[in-house]
């Protein structure tokens, strides 16, 4: 398959995956809720000019490569991948609230501009409405033992994303905090989701439950593998490629992987720490204590074994034409970006 017909079909993918969540969200026509779809278009991004969407649409966009990959009809897999969007989305607006986040993507965040108590409960609508979606597999010829299987693996990840989220909250005010720890934190918070929509793709094509699992397992790999790499840009990122002010992570005080790494192995890094945490961080001299006790390699080399264990799942899946190059074009993306 030729590069320029591998990049005709994820366009084509998100424009379906589009109008597919303004159809989960058609509740929203109602005019006594005016305030309410306002919140929502704006989290989303359709109030832009030209309709823009919000995000990347990662994890969607991997129900519906894995679902083509598994030997099925994305189309078909819409629903779960909308699903997994408002499952995503959700979340974000109760961190933004839960993390005080004034803006998200450049732009006021939902609570910052209409306050705590609707941010909440918009949130909590389009947590409902995630639901309402899988129930539309079965307008699309998919069984209801398949479409309940799928619905079940979702709430599974929601579960786990709460995990996550607390954890992520009590290790805020924990001083004993592992770098194992936080392995198990984004699990939860990272890579349960984007498991849950690799399998649940798989799941809407009628893959068995060995192929599920693996293509599960493609998943959760891949998903510690981005979050690593995050937590990387996080620190040593470019402030015109990430969008962020240099070294963001380290000014916030955020105990990301290299962090918890520096913390065990270095004495000075965890002084400068410390001092960090009274009065304006000293970057530079953190950067170089973490360089120095060689946290941003440790890291980098765990992301990389997280990549080969997602590629190696992937591999055993038998991912078939056209979507297990543009699955592995995507999971290569998201591996190598810098931002």
């Amino acid at each position: 398959m030729t590069d320029a017909v591998r990049q005709m079909r994820a366009p084509a993918m998100l424009a379906a995956l589009e109008d597919d969540l303004r159809t989960c969200l058609a509740e929203l026509s109602d005019d006594r809720y005016r305030g309410l779809a306002e919140m929502v278009r704006h989290h989303f991004g359709w109030d832009r000019a030209g309709g823009d969407q919000g995000g990347k649409r990662v994890r969607p966009l991997l129900t519906l490569l894995c679902a083509s990959a598994a030997g099925g009809d994305w189309r078909q897999a819409l629903p779960a991948a909308s699903s997994v969007e408002l499952i995503h989305n959700f979340t974000l607006i109760h961190d933004d609230v839960e993390d005080s986040s004034e803006t998200r993507r450049g732009r006021p965040t939902v609570w910052s501009r209409w306050g705590v108590p609707q941010a909440v409960n918009t949130g909590d609508f389009i947590y409902a409405a995630s639901h309402l979606a899988c129930h539309r597999l079965l307008g699309l010829g998919v069984s209801a033992a398949t479409a309940y299987a799928v619905q079940h693996r979702l709430d599974l990840a929601c579960l786990s994303l709460t995990q996550g989220q607390h954890l992520d909250l009590a290790f805020e005010r924990s001083e004993s905090v592992q770098a194992e720890d936080y392995l198990e934190m984004i699990s939860g918070k990272t890579a349960a989701l984007i498991a849950a929509a690799a399998a649940a793709g798989a799941q809407t094509a009628g893959a068995g439950p060995d192929a599920t699992d693996t293509f599960h397992r493609f998943g959760w790999n891949l998903g510690m593998a981005f979050q690593l790499l995050d937590d990387l840009l996080g620190i040593w990122g470019e402030p015109g490629e990430t969008g962020k002010s240099s070294a963001d992570d380290l000014r916030q005080g955020k105990k990301t992987y290299p962090v918890l790494l520096g913390l065990e192995a270095s004495a000075e890094f965890a002084h400068l720490w410390a001092a960090g945490r009274s009065g304006p961080p000293e970057i530079v001299p953190l950067q170089r204590a973490l360089e120095g006790c060689s946290a941003d390699r440790r890291t980098r080399e765990r992301a990389e074994a997280y990549t080969r264990e997602a590629m190696r799942a992937l591999e055993q899946t038998g991912p078939r034409p056209p979507g297990e190059a543009e699955l592995e074009d995507l999971a290569q993306r998201l591996l190598q970006r810098n931002r």
